[in-house]
């Protein structure tokens, strides 16, 4: 199932950077033009990343609190 579900979302991704080729205007440290497809793609990954920092953060907190669990039996 997540593997379908993988594979609708790179088809989506994939259609709306097709379907964006202008160039946009990008004001952030200065001024510089890219093309909207690139500007899209590159939000889509960071907030992947993001999602997976989170998870490891929980992950991590999860693996302490049943360590701190195991030594309180002894």
């Amino acid at each position: 199932m997540r593997n379908i579900f993988l594979v609708i979302l790179s088809v989506i991704i994939t259609l709306i950077c097709v379907r964006n080729p202008q160039s946009v205007q990008v004001n952030l440290l200065g001024e510089t033009q890219i093309a909207l497809w690139k500007l899209l793609l590159t939000f889509f990954i960071s907030g992947i990343l993001f999602i997976n920092l989170l998870k490891i953060g929980k992950k991590q907190q999860k693996i302490e609190a049943d360590r701190d669990f195991d030594l309180a039996d002894e």
